[in-house]
């Protein structure tokens, strides 16, 4: 065996081990600073070398113990180690950037890094495991450790603490009837048919329904996972915890919750249904469909009306990831393909956002839009990174979300979805249109104070800072300018999706460690 078939359990297992080692080392804060910014580059490095690997040889099986298919395993497919490689990357920024934001004297000494180091085992753990139960038990890892770092502050941090409390408290709330209904559909499943291994499940349930014998509450079992998954990816009508949650969070927490952890439903979507419910898709789908499409129109109508920068980048995630599930809903092999890539130019561009709109509040000393205005004098570098954000999540040339909205509207007017893809065509202007209004606004408007030059002048983003933003940025631009690696690789990942067969062979088939 090579090292490369060990990479999956050291990408959950290292940040978990160093999150306890951060609290030890909380009283020197420049040895974390360099310690955890080397862990995070570690990371994204072992997580890109696991996804050519796989890529070049196929999926990796780890176990846990000596237990098969009855134990813990982890799977290393094309779709996992993809988003693996995403959160890695993003995370890298996010930590980077947090090193200057960060309030160092209430956060980065105690608690910020260890509930870092733990989300981020959270999400690697997620994109990997191969049974249902340890993807219930990642999920709740990644919602403790996100509440745990909402409630920190960081120095373009205007929220009150009264109002995080009562942000965590919602998500807190809907999280515990998510935890009991997706518990329900597991146990039900279990019952069912006698193991929690995906694999497993899904050669069981193809038996069954060959045989015509699948029972009738394998469909409701499946819908429960619709309304858990959603959920977790911010789908209407269980999306209005988002608008309270994510601008409370400090502006990297805030970019890994919009960039990365409301993907974890759009990638359970995806897994569960395609591996185990094949046979239920004809019905899921078309609601599918038919909730993002509401999501589009409801997240993009309610950022037009928001005059909290913070708030309004959150419904504008509210809406693009409907774009991302519209794709999935149509489900033929392109637009699932337009789907994958459309989640990840989000993920790049909207983390870009928020890092940047984090700097911007520092620099304004408030959220209101209202009082922002000509900061192109004062803040240059910020306001170029603010609109090629702008650029891409807007669907603009050279930017990589053109190419994301550009396949997107392809594959679906391919596959016939006309009124659909109309929809949501119409939105995308909305969308141009309340991106540009604020930067227009913040950067280009009336300066509206200046005789305080002086103090925004010192307000500026710090080198780190600026190196995290300008690599984010690169990366939106090349998927703009260099689309292919991407395509390739999202046509890959659906091949594997809608055949599943060397996924059960790999964990079935007597590759496990």
């Amino acid at each position: 065996m090579d090292i490369y078939h060990n990479i999956p359990i050291l990408l959950v297992a290292v940040p978990i081990l160093f999150s306890a080692l951060t609290i030890f080392l909380r009283s020197t804060f420049r040895l974390q600073k360099i310690l955890n910014a080397t862990v995070f580059a570690g990371l994204f490095a072992m997580s890109l070398a696991l996804l050519l690997y796989v890529w070049e040889n196929g999926i990796i099986v780890y176990e846990v113990g000596e237990w098969g298919k009855y134990g813990i395993i982890l799977v290393a497919d094309l779709l996992g180690s993809g988003m693996v490689v995403l959160s890695s990357f993003i995370s890298l920024m996010a930590m980077l950037y947090a090193h200057d934001y960060m309030h160092k004297d209430t956060a980065l000494d105690t608690t910020f890094f260890p509930l870092f180091n733990i989300m981020v085992a959270g999400l690697n753990g997620i994109f990997l495991t191969g049974d249902l139960f340890n993807l219930f038990v990642f999920f709740e890892v990644l919602v403790m450790a996100s509440c745990g770092l909402i409630v920190l502050t960081g120095r373009g941090d205007h929220t009150k603490m009264v109002a995080k409390v009562e942000a965590i408290f919602k998500y807190l709330i809907l999280n515990m009837f998510s935890i009991i209904l997706m518990l329900t559909a597991i146990a039900s499943l279990y019952a069912t048919v006698g193991t929690l291994n995906m694999a497993d499940i899904s050669v069981k349930l193809s038996y069954l329904s060959e045989n015509g014998t699948l029972p009738w509450h394998i469909h409701v079992i499946a819908l429960m996972f619709i309304v858990v998954f959603g959920y977790k990816a911010a789908m209407f009508p269980l999306h209005f915890w988002l608008a309270d949650v994510h601008p409370s969070a400090p502006a990297p927490i805030h970019a890994m919750l919009s960039g990365m952890v409301i993907k974890v439903g759009v990638y359970a979507m995806l897994r569960v249904h395609y591996l185990l419910f094949p046979d239920v898709l004809f019905l899921t789908r078309p609601i599918l469909i038919v909730l993002s499409l509401i999501t589009i129109v409801v997240g993009a109508t309610s950022a037009i009306g928001q005059y909290d920068l913070k708030r309004m980048l959150a419904y504008s995630s509210v809406s693009q990831i409907g774009y991302v599930l519209l794709g999935v809903g149509m489900g033929t092999a392109y637009t699932t393909t337009a789907a994958l890539v459309y989640l990840v130019n989000h993920a790049m561009a909207k983390s870009m956002l928020f890092l940047t709109t984090g700097e911007t509040l520092y620099h304004a000393g408030t959220k209101d839009i209202r009082k922002m205005g000509g900061f192109i004098r004062t803040a240059p570098f910020l306001g170029g990174v603010f609109l090629m954000g702008s650029m891409s999540i807007a669907g603009l040339p050279p930017m990589g979300g053109f190419i994301a909205k550009l396949v997107l509207f392809d594959a679906g007017l391919g596959a016939g979805f006309y009124i659909p893809i109309a929809i949501a065509l119409v939105f995308a202007i909305f969308t141009l249109f309340y991106l540009f209004r604020t930067w227009l606004t913040i950067f280009w408007g009336e300066f509206k104070e200046p005789e305080n030059e002086e103090l925004y002048l010192s307000r500026n983003p710090t080198t780190q800072i600026k190196i995290a933003l300008m690599l984010l940025a690169c990366a939106v631009l090349f998927f703009g300018v260099y689309p292919e690696p991407l395509l390739a690789l999202s046509t890959e990942i659906t091949s594997q999706l809608f055949d599943p067969q060397p996924y059960i062979d790999a964990v079935l088939g007597g590759s496990v460690r």
